[in-house]
């Protein structure tokens, strides 16, 4: 990465994109000065006490988005306190991890806030992981018989399996790697990551080759899908891995830096204006990519 725009993702003005950039580009340990500083910075922010405020709401999904904007500004709950403990527990509580299309992206945060190995989490993470197809990917959670009926067989879910990648990368950062790891991993390869197998020029799913941030259940883009591709041992010099660079770097400016194609209306944090230079997605197209 060039120093100007490391410097760009390391500016004070933006304490979690700059906690983010120490802890997982330049891997710096959670007692260093610089990541211990940065913390500081960050939780007497401003996006921190948004956060709080959406972490401490009765909305279970106010609570889902402030735990994803946790995970994605690299804290963990040793950082937050003792509170998100009781919000975490009681979200599960209320839900059993049922949000919807949300539970994999769910789970990938509440392991990268560091609940991973709670029994709770744990088996339920045991639990989706072992519904994994013979195509290397997870079928569609749908009860409506018309888009999914249980009598007959249905392909994967791409939208759905691309949380689960997600999920089986962050395990894989920290030391677990799962049995489906390796068929996972497969099901995005021998599609040249986004495309669909009888048509290897027409994506799966479109959005997936744009730079969709913060994520969103249903709506993940190219940045954190190679990225998470990169984490599970993907060759960058593969042709799989050369077609992500390719999708990725359509959205690289001259200056190296990268543009956020689209986002929610309401997005579970303010991460910076479509259509313009976006220091997350350009974070991750680095991780992806050195």
């Amino acid at each position: 990465m060039d120093q100007a725009v490391l410097s760009w993702l390391l500016a004070e003005e933006n304490p979690e994109v700059r906690l983010r950039t120490l802890k997982e580009y330049e891997k710096l340990p959670e007692d260093d000065e610089r990541v211990v500083e940065c913390k500081k910075l960050l939780l007497h922010s401003k996006v921190y006490e948004r956060g709080l405020k959406k972490l401490r709401t009765d909305k279970p999904w106010a609570k889902y988005d402030a735990i994803l904007g946790f995970a994605e500004w690299g804290l963990t709950r040793g950082d937050i306190g003792e509170d998100i403990d009781d919000e975490v527990f009681a979200l599960i509580e209320s839900t059993g991890f049922k949000m919807l299309c949300g539970e994999p992206l769910l789970l990938r945060n509440l392991v990268k806030l560091g609940y991973g190995q709670e029994g709770i989490v744990k088996h339920e993470i045991d639990s989706v992981l072992g519904l994994i197809q013979a195509d290397g990917g997870f079928r569609c959670i749908s009860t409506n018989k018309k888009i999914n009926d249980p009598r007959k067989p249905h392909k994967s879910c791409a939208r759905l399996t691309v949380e689960y990648l997600l999920l089986v990368a962050e395990l894989h950062l920290q030391g677990h790697k799962v049995e489906c790891e390796e068929a996972l991993t497969h099901y995005f390869t021998k599609r040249n990551i986004f495309y669909r197998t009888d048509d290897m020029q027409t994506p799966m799913v479109d959005v997936m080759l744009g730079t969709f941030y913060p994520p969103d259940p249903i709506k993940i883009g190219a940045h954190q899908i190679v990225y998470a591709l990169k984490v599970l041992g993907c060759a960058p010099e593969s042709e799989a891995m050369q077609a992500g660079y390719n999708a990725l770097n359509q959205h690289r400016l001259e200056n190296g830096r990268y543009v956020l194609t689209a986002s929610k209306s309401v997005p579970a944090f303010k991460a910076g204006n479509v259509g313009e230079e976006n220091k997350w997605v350009t974070l991750y197209a680095y991780m992806a990519q050195e």
